[in-house]
């Protein structure tokens, strides 16, 4: 899976989290959605792990701060430089 592929799926997998937790706001004895929670989560885990191992950090935090230097990040295309389609 190229680096657009693995971005579109974790992207998937937050809006399928996003949905459920919302879904679970008004029915908190679901048992069905809360599987689908906890398997949602733990693909989006395998995801991410997959796209660090191939493509470096998923997610910048301020712990990612540079001592010197700058963000490796503004050497990368921008977001909107990006398209999902493109690898």
């Amino acid at each position: 899976m190229n680096k657009a592929e693995l971005k579109k799926r974790i992207h998937e997998m937050d809006f399928a989290i996003h949905e459920l937790s919302l879904y679970l706001d008004t029915h908190p004895t679901c048992r069905k959605a809360m599987e689908l929670l906890r398997e949602y989560r733990a693909r989006r885990d395998e995801l991410i792990k997959a796209y660090e191992e191939n493509f470096g950090k998923f997610i910048v935090t301020t712990d990612d701060v540079p001592t010197n230097g700058c963000w490796s990040w503004l050497s990368s295309p921008w977001p909107w430089d990006n398209d999902f389609l493109e690898g």
